[in-house]
């Protein structure tokens, strides 16, 4: 992280700020991701922006075009069965 020496102490300050930077952007009706994803990262917040309907959704979009889940498997959206 740029502006840290010690970058063990920058993890921990990064995992420990994270979760309430999540939680503010979900009172404030915000959204985690870009046009671009979610990315591996922020991927376990997901639900602090998106309802489970919306999330269900998505799984059945890559379903539709991914049905053999050979494009980045198991990264953001868990498999789902067909």
């Amino acid at each position: 992280m740029p502006g840290f020496e010690d970058h063990e102490k920058a993890n921990r300050l990064h995992k420990a700020l994270e979760p309430y930077v999540f939680d503010y952007i979900k009172d404030v009706k915000g959204s985690i991701s870009a046009e671009h994803g979610i990315g591996l990262l922020k991927a376990p917040y997901l639900h602090h922006s998106k309802s489970q309907d919306l999330i269900d959704y998505m799984k059945n979009i890559k379903d539709m075009f991914d049905p053999n889940g050979i494009l980045n498997p198991y990264k953001v959206l868990p498999q789902t069965q067909l």
